[in-house]
């Protein structure tokens, strides 16, 4: 299995990648691999040259893989890749995680945000005031959630984000201000 020449040094990683999701499995015969997309969002696969992985134990092993063909598939898309060739070469891929050029996700005025371009933002909420950043983001099938920083009984708090929540979304301040529901933030708290 061979890599793209054009190395990512981890700098470039760092300051112009996006982490989108995983590879999830090999699919088919031929080494294609299924990336799983965190938000489901796929509109800016068909701008993607090339597929950067990172190792999920070591994010600066990177392997980057020119695209031959690209589909969307279930939650995310099929890529056929240079240098990878049957089911096994692809199953070594496997939980690899799935980087793509930032610039794929700066929203326009008006446009609701990409959830990448709210990373490590503050929320606030109108009666309680802090709660914490946003230190990743998940799913629960109806909406995303941002994964928040701070932990009620060992599990981080998520916070749903809908547009009936948010009050304000301010850039420069890098800060969410929300009127969350009545003892969301608290619902894992023992009695």
């Amino acid at each position: 299995m061979s890599t793209n020449k054009n190395k990512i040094t981890e700098k470039e990683l760092t300051e112009n990648f996006t982490k989108v999701g995983h590879v999830s499995d090999g699919h088919g015969l031929r080494g294609d691999l299924y990336i799983l997309i965190r938000s489901g969002d796929i509109s800016w696969i068909d701008d993607l040259d090339e597929l950067v992985l990172t190792s999920s134990t070591n994010m600066f092993e990177i392997k980057t893989f020119k695209i031959k063909k690209i589909k969307p598939f279930k939650k995310g898309f099929i890529a056929q890749v240079e240098g990878v060739t049957d089911r096994t070469q692809a199953d070594l891929l496997k939980k690899y995680d799935v980087w793509a050029d930032s610039e794929f996700f700066i929203s326009e005025d008006g446009e609701q945000p990409y959830l990448s371009e709210l990373l490590n933002f503050t929320i606030e909420d109108k009666q309680l005031g802090k709660i914490g950043a946003i230190q990743n983001f998940s799913s629960n099938g109806m909406q995303d959630l941002f994964v928040i920083d701070k932990q009620v009984n060992g599990q981080n708090i998520e916070i749903p984000f809908v547009e009936e929540f948010v009050l304000d979304i301010n850039y420069d301040a890098k800060k969410i201000l929300m009127d969350l529901p009545e003892g969301l933030i608290s619902i894992n708290e023992k009695d």
